[in-house]
């Protein structure tokens, strides 16, 4: 059964634009707001959604379970979604439970990634290149904001992950006996390197690299430069670290 929605000022329409813009409250509420139809086609197997908006005269063709199912017009996709283009469907659901990393063999350490961009990338690409773990320090960006979920194209529904303190990481290098890398500038060029598993690779802030704590316990390692360019975004080195570590 469809409800309709036709005001932009409707409660749901309001809760849904908060989920999307307001870290606390989707803390709070405990779901979030996804969007798009590839990604809610591959969620919907797995989750029932608290509510599912489509676009009036868009049929979908996958099968999906909703507790409350709207047909809206375009300009209240348009205002749930942030978009200006959007595709015709967006949906609530719950927030996935963070995950044990105590099996991890490759495990990625997001330590204070601030842009929700390059931390959505960065899940992307360790789904991809088959890391099966990643650790997100505090002050680290929310892994639910917008652009993340953007940029992760669904990945931070299918990479184990968790949210923690330094000193819970430490326990898990620790107890799992994972040689710990850190990116670093002035670290060593990897490519020469065998790497063997079980590792974790530590990515810094931006502007700041990886902090202390984790320098000091790290091999560093780096992406040779040309002199012209002082480095690369931590998102494109990234990507070069993972492959290499992860293709031996």
């Amino acid at each position: 059964m469809f409800y309709k929605i036709t005001s932009l000022q409707h409660p749901l329409v309001k809760h849904l634009v908060k989920l999307r813009e307001n870290r606390d409250y989707r803390e709070h509420s405990q779901t979030l707001l996804v969007s798009g139809i590839k990604l809610i086609c591959e969620l919907a197997p797995r989750f029932s959604f608290r509510a599912l908006l489509l676009e009036q005269g868009f049929e979908p063709e996958f099968r999906f379970s909703a507790d409350n199912l709207y047909k809206v017009p375009f300009q209240i996709i348009k205002k749930v979604s942030g978009l200006e283009s959007p595709e015709p469907a967006v949906a609530e659901i719950e927030m996935p439970k963070t995950h044990d990393l105590s099996a991890a063999n490759y495990l990625l350490i997001l330590d204070g990634i601030s842009d929700p961009g390059n931390l959505g990338t960065l899940l992307r690409t360790a789904c991809g290149l088959g890391w099966d773990g990643a650790f997100l320090t505090p002050r680290s960006a929310d892994p639910f904001n917008e652009k993340a979920l953007r940029a992760a194209k669904g990945a931070t529904f299918n990479i184990p992950w968790k949210v923690g303190p330094f000193e819970e990481l430490i326990d898990l290098l620790k107890k799992n006996k994972m040689k710990l890398f850190a990116a670093d500038a002035r670290g060593k060029d990897l490519v020469p390197h065998h790497f063997t598993p079980p590792l974790a690779l530590a990515l810094g802030n931006e502007s700041q690299g990886v902090t202390l704590q984790l320098k000091e316990s790290a091999e560093l390692i780096g992406v040779p430069m040309e002199e012209r360019m002082e480095s690369l975004n931590v998102a494109s080195a990234g990507a070069i670290m993972m492959y290499n570590l992860r293709r031996q």
